[in-house]
């Protein structure tokens, strides 16, 4: 039974993505070993920031003329950092496919927040009476 990642790292291929820009990171480790194990693209492309890897995979969509990849390891700042070069995309009319790791659940609330660590006071506090 193949992994989620190497399902995407197929998915990629077939889209014709030669080249991952990003950040390597604990969440998207699994992709970036999928993506190195194979002898076929894409490679994996290691970038210092987040917003410098969307615009690297803008430019080489401008250039190519195929699809550019941008990897970011955390979806919290990977909407904000990497949106100014995914916006650039979209502005070009450029395929970019924008890959973000997703934080284990057990480190998510039902409400979709972070939860405290262990000790810490629980996600929602009683409002205090008066």
């Amino acid at each position: 039974m193949a992994r989620v990642c190497e399902f995407i790292a197929a998915r990629l291929r077939a889209w014709g993505v030669d080249r991952v820009f990003g950040v390597p990171g604990r969440h998207i480790d699994p992709l970036v070993t999928a993506l190195t194990g194979e002898r076929t693209p894409p490679e994996f492309i290691h970038a210092r920031h987040g917003e410098s890897a969307a615009l690297m995979a803008c430019a080489h969509a401008k250039l190519t003329g195929r699809a550019g990849c941008a990897a970011s390891p955390r979806p919290a700042p990977a909407r904000s950092i990497s949106s100014s070069g995914l916006y650039d995309a979209a502005l070009d009319r450029q395929p970019v496919v924008a890959v973000v790791g997703r934080e284990p659940p057990s480190a998510v609330s039902t409400a979709g927040r972070r939860c405290p660590s262990p000790g810490a006071p629980p996600c929602r506090q009683p409002l205090p009476s008066r």
